[in-house]
């Protein structure tokens, strides 16, 4: 299997690299999270006029008909820069549960997401909810109306367009409510790493179901194996920084007349975790392969793989970081708490390690 970026994916990179080191630093970073919605909405026109959000779309929907390779590049720049915007949202589930709809639907919503003028959103968890696979609770009529309650949504009260999982008339559905919406409260919140998110309650709230497309049940299923293959490229952007700045800090540090990074014991921590962090390389990279393989139970399978793996390097590495910091690791003034507490919410981001063993240890493994 060839893992090689061709000459495109290169300048994707390169391009969005050169974005967010300008952009983006731990200093602008507090501030963006300090403005109303949680980020800087210059910065979210600044990645539709790279064409991020045009990757994952097909031609015939306005989009650069790229594949989930291209979905790691772009996540794995967001998690070295520790960007704030809900950029999987857009880049990685939103088109994936547009394929229940119909071709207008698609391309409606698409023209808007590559546009950068609206924020996606998707409301699927909901409280008492212990894992993803669970049964919905919230409802919608025959109109479309919804009921009920979801929780932990990312940037759910700032969000223009909300992608809803409810179950409709006909079973299992996926409706869309714009924000603001008659009948819909959001309790805004913020989340342990700083980001935004919301409980929303729907009472009576007008929606329009996606219909026309695949089955409400395969889109699911696709959008969270992207979600999960977007959590582990970011993940892995997030690793990379850590790493870095730990070196970095334990080679200026000094201790007993000599920098403690000459301290060989420290060497093979800080080693450990590379291999660590490369291990979760080469998975983000199968997962993102196979988010476009054919077989939904292999795909599943592979995800869940890649994320069990990635839980338990995010805290190696995390650990590593804050224990070579010291005490100032886990202090606001330092970028490198910042990064261990993302790494803590990504663990637990679409399926926690448990959830992804069991699923893997029902179906016999990742061979079976």
């Amino acid at each position: 299997m060839n893992f090689e970026l061709n000459d495109e994916q290169r300048m994707l990179s390169d391009s969005l690299t050169r974005f967010l080191g300008d952009k983006y630093d731990f200093e602008k970073r507090r501030k963006y999270m300090d403005m109303p919605g949680g980020h800087d909405p210059a910065i979210w026109a600044g990645f539709a006029e790279l064409g991020i959000f045009a990757l994952p779309f097909a031609e015939e929907d306005g989009g650069l008909g790229g594949t989930s390779v291209e979905t790691m590049i772009v996540g794995q720049a967001m998690g070295y820069a520790l960007a704030n915007e809900p950029w999987a949202e857009a880049l990685a589930i939103a088109p994936a549960l547009l394929q229940a709809g119909s071709s207008e639907q698609r391309a409606a919503v698409a023209e808007e997401i590559i546009a950068g003028t609206v924020l996606p959103a998707w409301a699927h968890l909901e409280p008492g909810m212990i894992d993803r696979d669970e049964g919905v609770g919230t409802r919608a009529d025959a109109e479309g109306r919804l009921s009920g309650t979801k929780t932990v949504v990312a940037f759910g009260a700032e969000a223009d367009l909300i992608f809803v999982t409810a179950q409709g008339p006909g079973g299992l559905g996926l409706y869309m409510v714009r924000g603001g919406a008659e009948g819909m409260e959001a309790r805004a919140y913020k989340t342990q790493d700083g980001r935004r998110a919301a409980e929303l309650s729907f009472d009576g709230t007008p929606s329009v179901p996606l219909a026309g497309g695949c089955p409400a049940e395969e889109a699911l299923g696709a959008a969270e194996a992207r979600a999960v293959a977007a959590v582990l490229a970011e993940s892995l952007g997030c690793m990379e920084q850590a790493i870095e700045q730990t070196v970095e800090y334990i080679k200026g540090r000094e201790q007993f007349g000599k920098a403690i990074g000459s301290f060989q014991a420290l060497q093979h921590i800080a080693a450990g975790a590379v291999v660590e962090k490369e291990q979760v390389k080469s998975m983000a990279m199968y997962a993102s392969v196979m988010c476009d393989d054919a077989d939904a139970q292999a795909r599943d399978l592979a995800v869940s793989a890649a994320k069990v793996k990635m839980c338990d390097a995010s805290r190696e590495v995390g650990q590593m970081s804050i224990q070579l910091h010291g005490g100032v690791g886990m202090t606001m003034e330092y970028a490198i708490g910042h990064y261990f507490k993302r790494l803590t919410m990504l663990e637990i981001a679409h399926g926690d390690r448990d959830f992804h063993m069991d699923r893997l240890c029902a179906a016999g493994g990742l061979a079976a």
